[in-house]
């Protein structure tokens, strides 16, 4: 989150806290002044059934320990880690010419500059003798995938409040329910059309977000983020369900 700050005096560089949940601290600016920029609270991309209490907490640990003004921004980040938590970098032995960079589990700066000097060493022919370590041609443990359930299902539709989204069973299958400011109910497939799992509701962005892979879809079903490439199908609700609603 960003907040709006009259002075950056007390806060020059940037800070990260040892304690959990992990906060840091950090100073920006927009268009309309100096922001004090405050990161804090992980978790796992849906996996989380209520996403805007880490919200809510981070503007309050703020507000307690810091003098701020109105919040300015607000946003979620991925940041994707490997299993061994050691970045991918470097040239793919398959893809000769292809070079990536990922995985550095929000120490983008440090590692980011790691992998940097990695690849242009690899290009010009005279690879670091610790290249080794980042190399993203190693295997993952076959049971390191994270994923998880749904953290979002409902048995009604009446438990679904309007502008608010949340994952029922259709008997043959689970669906994604999403109702708009006025209250009428539109359906989804709930499954992430990269690898099936089934998606949670974001109540903060009110996105639907894969626990398995991370990909996130609009409320309307629209991809936002991969790895899926396709939109969630919609889905017709059975009579009985509108009646009822």
């Amino acid at each position: 989150m960003a907040f709006r700050i009259d002075t950056a005096a007390a806060i020059d560089g940037m800070f990260i806290g040892i304690d959990e949940p992990t906060h840091s601290l950090r100073t920006g600016r927009d268009q309309h002044g100096l922001l004090l920029v405050v990161l804090g609270s992980k978790f796992g991309t849906g996996q989380d059934g209520d996403v805007a209490k880490h919200f809510r907490d981070l503007e309050a640990w703020t507000r307690q320990n810091l003098k701020v003004g109105e919040v300015a921004w607000r946003w979620v980040n991925e940041d994707y880690e490997t299993a061994d938590r050691v970045p991918f970098a470097g040239e793919l032995s398959k893809a000769s010419g292809l070079y990536v960079a990922t995985g550095f589990n929000a120490w983008g700066i440090s590692n980011g500059t790691a992998a940097g000097i990695l690849i242009a060493e690899q290009i010009l022919g005279k690879p670091p003798h610790w290249a080794s370590i980042y190399d993203p041609m190693r295997k993952a443990p076959r049971n390191f995938n994270k994923g998880g359930d749904s953290q979002s299902i409902v048995h009604s539709l009446d438990d679904i409040e309007p502008g608010g989204g949340a994952v029922m069973n259709l008997g043959r299958g689970k669906i994604a329910v999403w109702k708009g400011d006025d209250g009428t109910p539109h359906a989804f497939s709930a499954s992430c059309t990269h690898k099936g799992c089934t998606v949670t509701w974001n109540n903060a962005d009110r996105t639907w977000d894969c626990p398995c892979h991370g990909s996130i879809f609009s409320f309307d079903g629209g991809v936002i983020h991969g790895p899926a490439v396709e939109p969630l199908s919609p889905k017709k609700f059975p009579p009985s369900w509108l009646r009822k609603a």
